[in-house]
């Protein structure tokens, strides 16, 4: 007998199916379609589980430390947001979209996003004097790719853009063979990133 629960498989949708929703619920359903199919980078995250769960204010410092890197976070539905990641043809991430699901998007800078968001994760974790992640990584969307809590830590370490403008700006008087071995750093970090991506969703 299979391992796998019922609940655990995605659903079988239907050729040409149309999710019904009320006038209202169509609004916020709206809402987690822009987020898929702009965003440059979703993270998923949990931001209540057994033993620990985030109070309004910590939320509200949570917002505010997204905003610095021109991210934001929204709670929407899951049953929404399921519908809104099936239409993008996320189906294996539905039966994955369980719990109290905070959405951490940008349409800027994704390297952005993963680091401020650890950063936030740890400070809170030193705040509280706790051992636990919250919220806590549970995967993402990078450039319409899943990937994985460890994917995304790998993100959060390359460096900024700032960095890497600096970088290039300190190169434009050097040499031109210390020009192209910078780029080539640049451009091997990233595609080490991108790499680490392909191969953990052929693995899955």
């Amino acid at each position: 007998m299979s391992s796998v629960l019922l609940k655990d498989k995605p659903r079988n949708i239907l050729p040409n199916y149309t999710s019904k929703v009320n006038e209202k619920k169509e609004k916020i359903l709206n809402l987690a379609r822009e987020i898929v199919n702009d965003s440059k980078l979703i993270i998923f995250t949990l931001y209540q589980k057994p033993g620990y769960s985030l109070k309004a204010w910590e939320f509200v410092k949570y917002n505010m430390a997204l905003e610095e890197v021109e991210a934001d976070i929204k709670v929407i539905k899951n049953t929404l947001l399921k519908i809104a990641l099936e239409e993008k043809g996320f189906n294996n991430l539905s039966p994955k979209i369980r719990g109290a699901i905070v959405i951490n998007y940008t349409k800027k800078d994704p390297i952005a996003l993963a680091k401020k968001l650890n950063e936030f994760i740890n400070n809170l974790k030193k705040e509280k004097n706790i051992k636990e992640d919250i919220p806590e990584i549970l995967f993402g969307i990078f450039e319409n790719r899943i990937i994985s809590k460890e994917d995304i830590k790998r993100l959060s370490q390359l460096p900024s853009r700032e960095v890497l403008l600096g970088q290039l700006a300190g190169t434009l008087k050097a040499p031109v063979a210390k020009l192209a071995s910078t780029l080539n750093s640049i451009i091997l970090k990233l595609l080490w990133a991108l790499q680490a991506v392909k191969d953990k969703k052929q693995s899955q």
